[in-house]
């Protein structure tokens, strides 16, 4: 399942409108800027919502970061890239950080194929 396809799941399954998740955003992070059209080419996999804003969506809802992604795609050449990608971010981001890094480059990544 795409991300965007969970993306629209989570929102349907709280029976929220495209414009309530975009002002329940707004409302719950003052200096975020979500709008419906925003929401809609995530959900639609025209656009890629930055971590930050991914992670703002996650709290929203009550659920892990890594609800977005899957984890048995983190295999072979491409995880090794991943991995030194996440590693040169910067060393004092935390472990659990740097994973949700990984997955997010291989979401990406898979998106493109």
């Amino acid at each position: 399942m795409s991300l965007g396809s969970k993306l629209k799941e989570l929102r349907t399954s709280h029976k929220m409108t495209l414009q309530e998740m975009a002002d329940a955003l707004n409302k719950q992070n003052k200096n975020s800027n979500f709008n419906k059209g925003r929401l809609s080419k995530w959900e639609h996999d025209t656009d890629e919502p930055r971590l930050s804003s991914l992670k703002q969506v996650a709290d929203l809802f009550n659920v892990s970061i890594d609800y977005f992604f899957d984890k048995n795609d983190n295999t072979g050449e491409n995880n090794e890239i991943a991995q030194t990608v996440a590693a040169h971010i910067d060393d004092d981001t935390p472990e659990e950080e740097r994973q949700q890094i990984i997955n997010f480059i291989e979401n990406l990544k898979k998106a493109r194929k």
